[in-house]
Formats: C-alpha cells, sequence, structure tokens
C-alpha cells in the first residue's frame, strides 16, 4: 500500500473531505454525515460534546484550529487609517493569517508534506494591493487525511511557522544630540520600511538552564511537538491561540515602527502565540 493522501476512487472519501474542508466548523449535522470516515476525535475536535460514534480505521486525520486573535490597537490602526472595512461579524472572526508545512513520515519510509494555510485573507492595509500577495489570498487548508501506518508527524523542518504581518513597518534609527543647554536629545531618522508580508515566527532564545534570554514569538515549551505512531483512526490537531501584534514607537510615528537598535522589540514582532498537539 502506498502511503500518503488517499486518491483511490472512493467517492464517500472525495465528497466528506470536500464538504469538511468547504465547510469547517459548520452545522452538526454535515458533520455527523462524515462520521463514519473522520470518527468521533475528528466531530468533537470541531464541535466539542457531539460526537456519538467511535473513531474509524484505515486513516489519519491532520487537522489545524486557529484560535489566535488580532490585537485591538492593530485592528484599529487597519480601519482607520489603514482603510479596512469590517462588519461586526468579520471583526470577531478576525483570525492572523497562519501558514506551516507538517511531515508525515510512514513506518516505510516514505515520507509527504502538507501546508497548512489558515486565517482571515481581508487582513491587510488596503493601500496595499492584496492580489499583489498570492500566498495571502491561496485557499486554506486546515485539514487532511492520510493512510494509516504513519509513523511519526512533526512539523517540517525545512520551513518555519510563518504569520502575515498585514501592515507596513517602519525602522527608525535613533541617535543622540547635544542641544543648546548641553544635554542629550534623541532624534529618529527613517532608515527603511518593509511592506506587508509573512514573518517566520521565532522561538524564545534560552541559555542552557531554561532560562530566557531574549523573548521573542513563541516559548520553548509552546513549540509544536512530534507525535509518534498515532494509531489506525486517531486525528493528529495543532491548536493555535495567541494574538498578532505589531510595535508602535511612542510618541515618534503614530504608524506601525521600531527602534532599530531595539533587539527585544524586533524579536516580538508578528506577536505571541502557543501551540497544543493533541491526539485523538
Amino acid at each position: 500500500m502506498n502511503a500518503g493522501l488517499d486518491t483511490r476512487g472512493d467517492r464517500g472519501l472525495r465528497w466528506c473531505r470536500l464538504r469538511l474542508v468547504v465547510f469547517w466548523g459548520a452545522a452538526l449535522g454535515l458533520v455527523a454525515g462524515c462520521g463514519s470516515l473522520f470518527g468521533a476525535g475528528f466531530v468533537d475536535l470541531i464541535s466539542p460534546g457531539s460526537a456519538t460514534i467511535n473513531n474509524s480505521t484505515g486513516h489519519v486525520v491532520l487537522a489545524f484550529v486557529n484560535n489566535a486573535e488580532v490585537d485591538e490597537r492593530l485592528v484599529e490602526y487597519l480601519t482607520t487609517t489603514g482603510g479596512l472595512t469590517l462588519t461586526n461579524a468579520e471583526r470577531r472572526e478576525l483570525r492572523p493569517r497562519v501558514r506551516f508545512r507538517i511531515r508525515v513520515t510512514y513506518s516505510n519510509g516514505n515520507v509527504n508534506s502538507f501546508e497548512f494555510v489558515s486565517g482571515s485573507r481581508k487582513l491587510i492595509d488596503q493601500r496595499f494591493d492584496a492580489d499583489a500577495y498570492p500566498d495571502l489570498n491561496q485557499n486554506d487548508l486546515d485539514n487532511t487525511v492520510v493512510l494509516c501506518n504513519v509513523a511519526r508527524v512533526e512539523l517540517d523542518p525545512s520551513a518555519s511557522i510563518e504569520v502575515f504581518v498585514p501592515v507596513e513597518l517602519i525602522t527608525y534609527q535613533s541617535r543622540e544630540i547635544q542641544n543648546q543647554q548641553g544635554g542629550a536629545v534623541l532624534v529618529y531618522q527613517v532608515q527603511g520600511r518593509s511592506a506587508p508580508q509573512f514573518r517566520p515566527l521565532v522561538p524564545d532564545t534560552v541559555d542552557a538552564d531554561g532560562n530566557t534570554l531574549l523573548r521573542a514569538n513563541i516559548d520553548v515549551r509552546d513549540v509544536p511537538g512530534p507525535v509518534v505512531n498515532p494509531s489506525c483512526g486517531a486525528v493528529v490537531s495543532v491548536v493555535m491561540g495567541g494574538v498578532l501584534r505589531v510595535p508602535f514607537l511612542e510618541n515618534v510615528d503614530d504608524d506601525p515602527s521600531f527602534d532599530a537598535a531595539d533587539a527585544a522589540t524586533i524579536a516580538g514582532i508578528g506577536g505571541r502565540y502557543e501551540f497544543t498537539v493533541g491526539v485523538r
């Protein structure tokens, strides 16, 4: 049996996968209709407490749940200066746009890699053409199905977890000058600008004892770890929490900005997140 996505002519499998990808988290009746394939673990993941069936055998489901939020100051900037128009419902459902790759290694040594993408595609400063960011506009993928005999599920070590920063960031260079009274005054000059883009999320820098030396985007304890030998019928889930944030250099600029010498602020660009890996 070849390892990887199930491409056999099973119309029931294809029908269920298509509907779940398009209508993730939709009416419970839909979930129940695919329950015989995906099983209780998947049903309970998207509708907790509703599963009444056993997990199916023959497949392993990989699922990504994006529960991260967007900082209110960033939302306010986007909806005023950035010209973004949101309905109340869209505002409540805002999620950072995130992408990462999952690598699946099978017991026969075969390897497959899948890119998960989830979050609000509309979340971008409207002064920038969203069509110029094809990675921002690609279709979501937050679940997939692989055949059994999975030996290991893990983040693809060749790619980072990335979050889309939806605004331009201005870099300032600071320096001290002497005023007429003989005192020092800190002045700022624009050093550069970076357009909206995906940025890799970086774990904290720690010493040999685990003490944090530089706080970045992810606590080292919250980086997704591998899952080894999940059983047939299992649901392997990666649940993301946290907040998308960008810096604003106070008393210097009303736009997102930072001092090039501020290592702590630079390390935290993109926000702070935690990931929970589960097997059901």
